[in-house]
């Protein structure tokens, strides 16, 4: 299935660090797309290595935001003019509850 995403729009990923999301951001960057990435820290440089070079690399930009799926309204400032999202979070375990 192929798509577009026109290269004005701005793209949502969740759970940017994640194997999945990762190759999403890099085929989005790769067509000049504008990548709002959700991450827990973005200030852990190792963690988010992969994805400066990617954004350094590559036409498109990627923009990291700290979220956090605990805290009400995190996501906010990510989501803030994107037109499109791909949610890559997955379950976690929280005092014996599947989030």
């Amino acid at each position: 299935m192929n798509f577009k995403i026109k290269k004005k729009k701005k793209v949502l990923v969740t759970g940017g660090t994640g194997f999945i999301a990762g190759w999403i951001i890099k085929h989005l960057v790769e067509e000049g797309v504008t990548v709002h990435a959700t991450v827990r820290d973005p200030d852990d440089k190792q963690k988010v290595a992969h994805l400066v070079k990617l954004s350094e690399n590559n036409p498109g930009e990627i923009i990291l935001f700290k979220a956090d799926l605990l805290e009400r309204g995190s996501f906010n400032a990510a989501a803030k003019g994107c037109n499109i999202v791909f949610h890559m979070h997955h379950h976690f375990y929280l005092n014996s509850m599947i989030l």
